[in-house]
């Protein structure tokens, strides 16, 4: 049984921010978007 849920949306747990950002340059990378460094920020 489920007693709890712990969830992280803003980086205080854990930086997931470099995460984002692999995710968003793989699926940019398969549409054949080449994203700027501006857009990496």
């Amino acid at each position: 049984m489920l007693k709890g849920l712990l969830f992280d949306l803003d980086g205080v747990l854990t930086d997931s921010a470099k995460f984002h950002l692999q995710a968003w340059s793989q699926l940019a990378t398969q549409l054949g978007i080449t994203l700027t460094p501006a857009e990496r920020e």
